[in-house]
């Protein structure tokens, strides 16, 4: 099975082409272990930018109703308000550090602006862009996936997947700035969101992945096609 989540497919090539970049960009200097944690860190809002896309897909082209219109309003100002609540609590994070960029936690856009100001976010965040990029055009629009959810199925399907990616960025954070291990902590921030998305990317429709892990999960209270609904639903 873990050649069937490892090995390098069309379908996963993007994330493995994002990581080995972001690694060559250690190795010649050209982004800090700092400056690849804030490129994660950005990644929130860049899920949300996709998640409304592909929401907008699939009420204009295709199984959703136009009245649905709606919700991508509705998810926008939800998932604003989440990621600013969010945002709030990381940068207290970050000015911790004291000699760090953020300064006062509750200056949102401010803090936004002063990450993306650095001098090598230029280099570091276009591959996480790419990343989603590619999946949404590989992924979402090759499979045609917008004629099998609707805007309702997607709009909550981002939350778990932030959820872990900041639990990661904050602990590496720590590592990064406390245990002065700045280059490890970063290496291991790309090569965890590394296996993390393989896993991810393998648990799909048909997928030898997906058949044993719901085979694995089935029981009593839900059938394993029950489970590979909600690993399908969890994982898009």
């Amino acid at each position: 099975m873990l050649k069937n989540i490892f090995y390098p497919t069309p379908q996963n090539a993007f994330v493995w082409l994002s990581s080995i970049y972001l690694l060559f960009l250690l190795y010649i200097g050209k982004a800090s272990p700092m400056t690849i944690l804030f490129a994660y860190f950005l990644e929130t809002i860049i899920i949300g930018i996709f998640n409304a896309l592909k929401m907008f897909w699939s009420i204009f082209f295709g199984k959703s109703e136009k009245h649905e219109f709606g919700l991508i309003f509705f998810f926008l100002i939800h998932y604003g308000m989440f990621v600013g609540i969010q945002s709030i609590f990381a940068f207290a994070l970050f000015s911790i550090e004291g000699k760090g960029i953020i300064k006062e936690p509750f200056h949102i856009f401010d803090n936004y602006a002063t990450i993306l100001s650095l001098e090598d976010i230029k280099y570091a965040l276009p591959a996480i862009i790419f990343t989603h990029l590619g999946k949404f055009i590989s992924d979402f629009l090759h499979h045609k996936k917008y004629l099998k959810f609707s805007a309702k199925d997607i709009m909550f399907k981002p939350y778990l997947r932030i959820f872990i990616q900041q639990f990661v960025v904050i602990l590496s954070f720590f590592f990064i700035v406390f245990a002065e291990a700045g280059i490890i902590a970063a290496i291991l921030l790309i090569l965890f969101r590394l296996i993390v998305d393989l896993v991810m990317e393998s648990i799909k429709e048909n997928s030898k992945v997906l058949d044993v892990l719901s085979e694995k999960l089935a029981n009593e209270k839900a059938s394993k096609s029950e489970i590979k609904k909600q690993l399908l639903t969890l994982t898009e």
